[in-house]
């Protein structure tokens, strides 16, 4: 079991911190019966307040493990069978144009290959039908590929999983996270209702190097299930890992979710074209494979924070980062993790890779417009260099040069297209021999020319 000091541990919280100029920030460790946790920084640069044990972030699409093991306590329950479409559970509800989302079971839902765009990320209210109304939205987006056929995040899809969760317990999905996972594994530092948060100090959204503080704190509950309100510790986020590298058991012994659930979620689904992001995608969580041992996790990253957690069975070990610099999370987890993982627990972490000015590539192959909704892509080659163009609905266009790294895939020369994510763009091709779809990172776009 391996053994790390939490002198050490602050001061790679607090040095990363400073370097990244990240606001304010969490690093956990858990592993066996110890739960290290590292603090550095400011929760409200307005007020001055500093980051403590007990501060709470924003976590993001982390979440949706979460709201996975929600749905497979009820497949452990019997209530649910991944491999039934979701209109047994949800009829009258329509999730797409056209009739090939009927097919979408649960199991597509969670392992991201419902084909469902990643949807709207419009405010339905602050009630407990908000998660119904946003389901509303999908009636009319058109579907980026038929169920189980491909790889596409979807932030909608995990709000059907919300649905779903509603519909069978009777509980709205904030009610069920809290009744039927968060206090039975011992998270009492996790909070997604907005009446909760008095009860907790809070970290909010900072914007690199200013003093003022981002508003609002969530921008839509009925996206809570796919990650707008979650918040929490980064030492909850990774007892939360540990709930998974215990086989579902929690700290005090409870079976939180049975072993076979946990095998489930950990089973491989489908492979993500764009591997700086992840090698593969589970039920529930993304897969990586590190100097040959199994790492999963989720990260994620809302207006006001961001996070990353990771946990690898075969060392007993779950690690989380927290951050209220959101463009920041991504680069802070890769820098903690880098250290963790490589030095201290001796895995060797991939390093980023590095553009191949050598590769040769048909860029006749991805020229194209690509659409998803609220977000165009165009490539284009110009004077020999091939150029990815971003436009979002009612947002800012952005351009920069694709550099290759390996067939398919490319890294762009600015990462701010990717949201500061920096992952990978990816291209997979249709019979036709061009690319079909387009992947920036975790988001698929379908090709419409």
């Amino acid at each position: 079991m391996p053994t790390f000091s939490a002198d050490a541990l602050r001061r790679l919280c607090d040095d990363t911190r400073e370097r990244l100029s990240v606001t304010g920030a969490q690093v956990a460790i858990a592993s066996g019966d110890t739960v290290l946790q590292a603090v550095s920084g400011i929760a409200n640069a307005e007020l001055g307040t500093p980051v403590t044990d007990n501060t709470v972030f924003q976590i993001g699409s982390t979440t949706k493990v979460y709201t996975a093991t929600l749905v497979l306590q009820l497949v452990d329950a019997g209530l649910v069978d991944l491999d039934t479409p979701v209109t047994h559970y949800l009829p009258g509800v329509r999730l797409a144009a056209g009739e090939r989302w009927r097919e979408i079971t649960p199991r597509h839902l969670m392992a991201m290959t419902s084909g469902l765009d990643n949807g709207p990320y419009t405010d339905t209210g602050n009630d407990d039908d908000c998660i119904g109304r946003y389901l509303d939205l999908l009636a009319e987006i058109p579907p980026a590929f038929a169920p189980g056929t491909a790889y596409g995040y979807s932030n909608a899809s995990t709000n059907v999983s919300g649905r779903l969760i509603e519909t069978i317990t009777g509980d709205n999905w904030d009610v069920a996270l809290r009744e039927r996972l968060l206090r039975p594994a011992g998270l009492v530092e996790s909070v997604s209702l907005f009446a909760d948060l008095p009860y907790h100090p809070t970290a909010v959204g900072h914007l690199p190097g200013a003093t003022g503080v981002v508003r609002p704190w969530c921008f839509a509950r009925g996206c809570g299930p796919a990650g707008s309100s979650l918040a929490t510790t980064a030492r909850d986020l990774a007892r939360f890992g540990q709930l998974l590298v215990r086989r579902g058991k929690a700290a005090d012994g409870t079976q939180v979710l049975s072993e076979q659930a946990v095998d489930i979620m950990q089973t491989v689904q489908v492979d993500v074209p764009a591997r700086v992001f992840a090698d593969s995608w589970c039920v529930g969580p993304y897969r990586k494979i590190w100097d040959g041992v199994e790492v999963f996790g989720h990260s994620g990253t809302t207006p006001n924070g961001s996070s990353c957690l990771l946990w690898m069975p075969a060392h007993d070990i779950a690690v989380a980062t927290v951050v209220n610099t959101p463009s920041r999370g991504y680069p802070f987890a890769d820098a903690i993790f880098d250290v963790i993982f490589r030095d201290w627990l001796g895995v060797a972490k991939p390093s980023r890779p590095t553009p191949d000015p050598e590769l040769e590539f048909d860029p006749s192959v991805y020229t194209g417009r690509y659409h998803a909704h609220g977000v165009e892509y165009t490539i284009s080659m110009d004077n020999g260099v091939l150029f990815f163009d971003m436009e979002q609905v009612g947002g800012a266009a952005a351009r920069t040069e694709l550099l290759p790294i390996a067939a398919h895939r490319f890294l762009p020369a600015d990462d701010a297209v990717t949201g500061n994510h920096t992952w990978d763009i990816a291209f997979t091709l249709g019979p036709d021999g061009a690319a079909g779809h387009l992947h920036n990172g975790a988001f698929t776009a379908r090709r419409v020319h």
